[in-house]
């Protein structure tokens, strides 16, 4: 149940946050926007939570006694996060796992295209739909008109946020642990490792995923909240 309890104490927090910095921050330009930076991040950081209790459902450890809890939470999450449908999402992070560092795995980069910019352009073209741009919008233009929040507001403390927490999850959850180093070899078929920085650090970053990846590719059931502890 602890899964259970921690996957929606983000979900509350997120929806907590977001309520308020929609509805009752004022913002006129950019140099509010910056007043409220801590704000915008600090969502991010939700956001992130929201796709971490959504990478743990699709290995089933977000309620592994009720797969039927599980599933819908990975569903509903999904979609809150940016439209994304889980079954498909699921199913493309099983090949991940399955054929990590291949040509295979679509979280990975092309041959000889390993450039940070590159590998984040074929990811987002694995997991980014058409559909999925689509209904962001749709939920972008019932905020502004059907609750007639401010654009400024939709943009800053949504949309900024929803981006950003993409991108901190590419960076610190697939390129840092996957990406080949001169100097350092993988230890395994699962074509990842490790890195060590402080736990804080850790735990703001990408909720443990990408300082103890390799741990992850090895035991896949472990919640995120487990990988620290389990060395």
């Amino acid at each position: 149940m602890i899964g259970i309890f921690i996957a929606f104490s983000i979900f509350f927090s997120w929806l907590i946050a977001l309520t308020l910095a929609l509805t009752q921050v004022q913002l006129t330009g950019l140099y509010s926007i910056l007043h409220y930076a801590w704000l915008v991040f600090f969502i991010q950081f939700l956001f992130v939570g929201i796709f971490i209790t959504v990478h743990d459902a699709c290995h089933g450890s977000v309620s592994p006694r009720y797969p039927s809890i599980n599933l819908w939470i990975g569903r509903t999450f999904a979609f809150i996060y940016a439209g994304l449908i889980f079954d498909t999402l699921q199913k493309k992070h099983a090949k991940h796992h399955l054929h990590s560092g291949t040509h295979l795995d679509p979280d990975f980069h092309q041959e000889g295209r390993s450039s940070l910019i590159f590998w984040l352009l074929r990811f987002s073209k694995q997991y980014v739909s058409v559909r999925q741009i689509l209904t962001m919008c749709v939920f972008a233009q019932i905020l502004m008109h059907g609750f007639h929040l401010a654009e400024i507001n939709v943009f800053a403390f949504w949309v900024a946020p929803s981006l950003l927490s993409s991108l901190q999850l590419f960076y610190f959850g697939t390129y840092l642990p996957h990406r080949k180093l001169k100097n350092l070899t993988f230890t395994d078929r699962h074509h990842t490792r490790n890195f060590k920085i402080p736990f804080f650090a850790s735990w703001i970053s990408c909720y443990h995923f990408g300082a103890f990846h390799h741990r992850h590719h090895l035991k896949p059931r472990l919640a995120w909240f487990q990988l620290s502890k389990n060395e």
